[in-house]
């Protein structure tokens, strides 16, 4: 039984975590997702944009503001923590001679907040300030890998995603290759965001888990098994001199 229930309220927080989890919503969305006539989702969109939790672009659908972004960033900002990885990426780069991209967990997205591009003709741009789902991505699965299991069952609930994003079945694919990707400490994406791109993934992680998350991106023509030792130990090293940077 609920005490002191106000549905407003919980309609607005409800709206708060949908568009966290989400790139961008709609107003029909919102009011499917939320049970409410669309004057009321708009309604709630427009009280949120004017606070600054959401913004609305050209295509009429709202994104994260920078209020809310402010609430669902890590422990510490992200310029902040960009500005302190960025030794340690630079390195990264010099070492696999790749582009090397900095990201942070957004609900179920994951914000490309740095990126250090490689020196080589052919190479993969800087995916700064992008998004992309977590699940897709090396850097995604190698920070969902390394959550408590009580929080990936809240963003990837067993039953599937209600906005239709991954069935049941889909999640239980997720939940077996995070499985592996635990096991082994890394994540590795062939194509799966974008095609001719792979990626390899690890977590950066502190005491109190994982906080963000490193990847080498390199064109698929140029990918195979035999790099991965290397850039794993590159990886895992430049991450333990970002969580030693984050120490006061």
């Amino acid at each position: 039984m609920r005490t002191n229930y106000l549905e407003s309220v919980d309609n607005s927080l409800r709206l708060l975590m949908l568009i966290a989890a989400k790139a961008r919503v709609g107003v029909s969305e919102v009011a499917a997702e939320l049970g409410v006539a669309p004057s009321t989702a708009y309604r709630l969109l427009s009280t949120l944009r004017y606070r600054g939790f959401v913004v609305q672009g050209n295509d009429r659908t709202y994104r994260a503001g920078p209020a809310l972004e402010e609430m669902v960033s890590s422990r510490m900002s992200r310029t902040s923590l960009a500005d302190l990885a960025a030794p340690a990426l630079t390195t990264l780069r010099d070492v696999t001679e790749e582009t090397c991209h900095l990201m942070v967990l957004v609900g179920r997205q994951m914000r490309f907040i740095a990126s250090v591009e490689s020196f080589q003709s052919l190479r993969i741009g800087s995916r700064t300030g992008a998004m992309l789902p977590a699940h897709r991505t090396s850097g995604g699965k190698s920070i969902l890998a390394a959550l408590p299991e009580q929080t990936l069952d809240r963003l990837y609930p067993l039953t599937g995603i209600p906005d239709g994003e991954l069935t049941a079945a889909a999640v239980a694919t997720l939940r077996r290759e995070l499985a592996r990707v635990r096991k082994l400490g890394y994540a590795v994406n062939n194509g799966q965001t974008e095609r001719g791109v792979a990626a390899v993934g690890v977590a950066v992680c502190d005491g109190d888990g994982p906080i963000a998350a490193l990847s080498v991106s390199l064109p698929t023509a140029r990918y195979h098994a035999e790099l991965l030792p290397g850039f794993v130990a590159a990886m895992n090293g430049a991450a333990a001199e970002i969580t030693a940077a984050l120490r006061p």
